[in-house]
């Protein structure tokens, strides 16, 4: 199952990536989004490998891109669902 992950730095969003881990093998994280918090979902990204990072904050997006090489970094939150089988929407 691919999993895309909106507000992936909040509470919710934290929840999921520690259910997601407990379930071992057969799930993937393949999008994460985050308003601003740079160094969060820079460190969700390194360890989970998402392909799409979205970042809605055009200053923070830069900040995500320059440390993910190799990571699509986008505005646009259309990409959390192109490659995804199931969406968790954090954000409140």
């Amino acid at each position: 199952m691919r999993v895309a992950i909106a507000g992936s730095t909040g509470s919710i969003g934290t929840q999921t990536l520690d259910v997601i881990s407990s379930l071992g093998d057969g799930v993937e994280v393949v999008a994460l989004s985050v308003g601003s918090s740079v160094d969060g979902v820079v460190a969700q990204a390194k360890q989970w490998k998402p392909k799409v990072v979205v970042v809605s904050d055009d200053a923070a997006r830069a900040q995500v891109a320059a440390q993910l090489p190799g990571v699509s970094v986008v505005a646009e939150p259309i990409a959390l669902v192109e490659n995804a089988d199931v969406v968790v929407n954090g954000v409140v």
